[in-house]
């Protein structure tokens, strides 16, 4: 068998991989943005260069203002978007070394809880076997549970008598003669009509047998009031039985050292959600700051584009086809070599935005796979498989379940449906709890120490 904590940390370092792996995506972009951004300097030269050789051709008021001029202004914008990129690129690094400071916080707590919960049993085990060699305990157990028994019954009892009331009861009362007869109070002192009209009635009455009907209705009205009255009694008598019950196992809780271990499992249980929520709060700012790295991304070849469409418009109008063929149509074979330029450089910058849209394309699965797997592992701690009794059976490959789904073969509520087959909880005494419940007498446990939730741990079935 496999334990719950094995395949959490199997989960965990599948998603650090993941990380990692979006992490050099990332970087291979930024790699691509580099070689863009010089690409784009080098066109942007080029066309300067053969708008300025073909400049004394055109109208000297397409001249006044300078190209750098041009140029400057729509480089403020690009170098304030620049700075918060310069900005995102450190905090991201930082916010990755606080998820991994969240995550081993939450590992060390959780395993501080198991250990805990190891002492838990262990000393819980010790009160049990004490409390059984106590004959007043057993005497106060007994009655404890032989009452609780009874308020089960008496509860199931009052919700049958109310259930049976709701489905018989409008059909007495849907009758039109036994409501008639009702209406008139027959049987009843105040019976209303006169000598003939109560004749009449009587023998309508035999008729229906309205008589017996009539205690019928009665019964059904009044039993859930009778029941709920065994109820609260039989409620009443539980309360009073169980704190002299609850007084002598707390004094054996106290007397063994168990108190003050329930105490500090409560407060581990705390800080261990505290921890989990403060987790998934650094992965949500990471995944915030890596998106909103993807965005400054795409845009940061902008200012190239605007550039060009600058200087386009700066030439009158004139496309930079149009400046091309004037180059061309020259006997100077500077332009010429300005013209080749140009076309070598646009072949490299459709190579480069090609590989870009393709690593931008795998950059966005891999975000979406480190989600999923974050998905899968947060479900996998709700649902406490990762305590200290979960374990899991030994055909279960972890391994090639998360290939598969980082690989888009499985979606996430398979692979937590794929856990869910192989997980079991052992037997609380396997785990060395004893062989009593959790909490309450159907376990044969004592009934304020023992157990998760009635003074053990609020943690559930995993630990």
């Amino acid at each position: 068998m496999q334990t719950g904590s094995d395949i959490h940390r199997g989960i965990v370092r599948r998603i650090r991989r993941v990380r990692s792996e979006l992490d050099e995506r990332e970087r291979s972009i930024d790699g691509l943005q580099v070689a863009l951004r010089e690409a784009g300097e080098r066109r942007c030269a080029a066309i300067r260069a053969l708008a300025e050789f073909h400049l004394p051709a055109m109208r000297e008021e397409a001249v006044a203002a300078t190209l750098a001029g041009m140029e400057s202004s729509v480089r403020a914008i690009f170098d304030e978007k620049k700075d918060r990129l310069r900005e995102v690129e450190t905090r991201i690094p930082e916010q990755r070394d606080d998820v991994a400071a969240t995550e081993a916080a939450l590992a060390s707590v959780t395993e501080a809880l198991n250990k805990t919960g190891e002492e838990r049993a262990r000393l819980a085990r010790v009160v049990f076997e004490e409390l059984q060699a106590m004959s007043r305990w057993q005497r106060l157990f007994e009655r404890a549970r032989l009452l609780e028994a009874r308020v089960a019954a008496s509860e199931q009892r009052h919700e049958a008598a109310e259930r049976e009331q709701a489905e018989k009861v409008p059909a007495y009362e849907g009758d039109a003669l036994f409501s008639y007869l009702a209406r008139r109070g027959y049987g009843t002192p105040g019976a209303a009509g006169n000598v003939l009209t109560r004749r009449l009635d009587g023998w309508v009455a035999e008729v229906t047998q309205y008589e017996d009907a009539r205690a019928s209705y009665d019964f059904l009205n009044a039993l859930p009031g009778h029941a709920a009255a065994v109820l609260e009694k039989d409620r009443a008598a539980l309360a009073t039985a169980l704190p002299p019950l609850a007084r002598l196992e707390e004094e054996v809780m106290d007397r063994n050292g168990l108190t003050p271990v329930l105490a500090r499992g409560e407060q581990l249980y705390a800080e261990r959600e505290a921890a989990r929520h403060a987790v998934r709060e650094a992965e949500a700012a990471l995944r915030e700051l890596t998106d909103e790295l993807a965005v400054l991304h795409d845009e940061r070849g902008s200012y190239y584009e605007s550039a060009i469409d600058g200087l386009e418009a700066f030439l009158e109008g004139r496309t930079l086809e149009e400046l091309v063929a004037m180059a061309r149509a020259t006997r100077d074979p500077r332009d010429d070599a300005l013209v080749a330029q140009l076309l070598e450089i646009d072949g490299r910058l459709a190579e480069l935005r090609t590989e870009l849209a393709r690593r931008r394309r795998q950059r966005t699965r891999l975000a979406e796979r480190l989600a999923g797997l974050e998905e899968i592992r947060d479900r996998f701690e709700a649902d406490d498989w990762n305590g200290r009794r979960s374990r899991f059976d030994d055909g279960l490959d972890l391994n090639a379940l998360l290939l598969g789904f980082v690989a888009g073969h499985h979606s996430s509520l398979y692979v937590h449906r794929m856990l869910g087959r192989n997980q079991h909880f052992l037997p609380v005494q396997s785990s060395g709890v004893g062989g009593f419940g959790a909490g309450g007498f159907g376990g044969g446990g004592f009934s304020t120490g023992g157990g998760f939730g009635g003074g053990g741990f609020s943690t559930g079935g995993g630990f």
